[in-house]
């Protein structure tokens, strides 16, 4: 009984979590209950607004954890293709083995908007075929029972199941707020005794027990003020997964987006709401001006005087970095957060080298972009699965961190950098994509979709452009 209420107050909570809107209409499997050996079959439809996209379905195990990835699209028709999931192969079969048996649970989402949650369904697996209980039939089941329209009695008739928002606390009954009126009348008894029940008279009150001395409250220390998306009224905005950059553009360029976004945060900025750094508000209305690049200003304060005594006089208190909303450049010699100099070269601290995107998080903004948690989705889940894998990541480590450093302090100093890199690296991670979607279980199939990579990029950054070159100077000679 314990377990069903436990998934059941979870499921509702995911309920909850999930917004009204649906853009996938259905999802679900051809079964309720697998044993290892079989092929999951998942099958679905989206809104035609969401016909022809990449689709990726994560499954969870019954603690919670991620067990496998799988990918798909919707076609024309907005019927959703998903290739069968083989129990026996893949992340699958090693960490269902971990996993054992209960309800799994299966989420689908759309690749290129991160701030749709998805749509979820769950099934039962069994390495041996041994039923689970509760099953996952039962639970949908359950929850596909109407909610009674008038408050249910403390009492329900056993024909009738509740669903509980809230885990139930077995061990701590609730009290009735008023007692029973069977309840025998208790006589009023002098000061210093009680009413004995046993034997219905008042006796002389027991010595209390002294009170468990408390050691006094400690407050704990103010912690440093953490950046990140500030938490509105509105579930699910702003989107910590998703690039700030993607609500300041629509802010700048949307009339309709700005007059919205006012109306429901009069008292603050869009820079605010998203915790990054953005213009200050000033008392010379229009300026500085958000739609314009920062750098502009930054250039006229250091290169004309004129200027920069106009500033001095009007902000006295204040830089011209922290007016426009960007970080100061370091002096030379001093290296960002995370790196360290070694012969005037940024080199990335060895104990923080692990696990760092360095340039694709500064290109980004953030290591909560989705660009960025693909490539460290693909690196844990992909190449690290495999001995050749691990062995080119230990190889490409020590290559990448020898520059990566240096490259993504340039970006952070210089907003122009930053999105030629962005536009850089855009096809490398296009291609990258394909290892999300891909079944590796072997070292012969990591080794064929790495070499395949390598070519595709390097035709990308070297031949293609080489190509164009040869053909424009011919084409210049004439």
């Amino acid at each position: 009984m314990k377990a069903i209420l436990a998934i059941l107050a979870v499921l509702i909570g995911t309920m909850i979590v999930i917004p009204a809107y649906a853009t996938i209409v259905e999802f679900k499997t051809d079964k309720t209950s697998y044993i290892k050996g079989d092929k999951i079959q998942f099958t679905g439809k989206t809104d035609a607004a969401h016909a022809n996209k990449m689709v990726s379905i994560k499954i969870y195990g019954p603690q919670g954890e991620f067990v496998s990835l799988t990918g798909g699209r919707s076609d024309f028709d907005s019927i959703i293709v998903v290739n069968p999931l083989d129990t026996t192969k893949g992340k699958f079969a090693e960490k269902s083995a971990q996993q054992g048996k209960g309800i799994y649970n299966a989420t689908i989402i759309y690749d290129d908007e991160p701030n749709y949650k998805g749509k979820w369904t769950i099934f039962d697996y069994s390495l041996d075929g041994s039923p689970v209980s509760p099953s996952a039939a039962q639970i949908m089941a359950q929850q596909s029972q109407p909610k009674p329209s008038t408050p249910t009695p403390s009492t329900p008739p056993a024909s009738t199941p509740t669903q509980p928002t809230t885990p139930a606390q077995p061990t701590q009954p609730a009290q009735p707020t008023t007692p029973p009126t069977t309840q025998p009348v208790i006589p009023k008894c002098g000061t210093g005794t009680v009413y004995d029940q046993a034997s219905g008279t008042c006796i002389v009150a027991p010595a209390a027990e002294p009170e468990p001395e408390l050691e006094p409250e400690v407050e704990p220390a103010p912690q440093e003020e953490t950046s990140g998306p500030k938490k509105t009224h509105i579930p699910g905005f702003p989107d910590p997964t998703k690039d700030p950059q993607y609500y300041i553009d629509r802010y700048n360029n949307e009339p309709t987006y700005k007059e919205w976004f006012d109306r429901n945060f009069p008292d603050d900025s869009i820079y605010e709401i998203l915790g990054v750094k953005g213009p200050k508000k000033t008392h010379i209305p229009g300026f500085p001006d958000p739609t314009k690049d920062p750098q502009s200003y930054i250039d006229r304060y250091n290169n004309e005087p004129t200027y920069k005594e106009w500033f001095d006089k009007n902000f006295p208190d204040d830089t011209i970095y922290e007016i426009v909303g960007v970080d100061e450049p370091a002096p030379p010699g001093v290296c960002g957060p995370g790196t360290h100099d070694e012969n005037g070269v940024c080199v990335l601290d060895k104990k923080q080298g692990l696990g760092q995107c360095a340039i694709a998080t500064a290109a980004f903004g953030t290591e909560l972009a989705h660009q960025v948690q693909m490539l460290r989705e693909i690196r844990d889940s992909s190449l690290l699965g495999t001995n050749s894998g691990t062995i080119f990541m230990a190889g490409f480590n020590d290559f990448y961190y020898t520059f990566s450093p240096t490259i993504a302090d340039w970006e952070r100093q210089s907003p122009a950098f930053r999105e030629l890199v962005k536009i850089t690296i855009t096809p490398m991670l296009s291609t990258l994509s394909i290892l999300q979607f891909a079944d590796i279980d072997s070292e012969q199939e990591m080794l064929g979709y790495g070499i395949g990579l390598i070519l595709l990029n390097a035709g990308i950054y070297f031949v293609a452009p080489a190509i164009i070159l040869v053909k424009t100077r011919k084409y210049l000679k004439f």
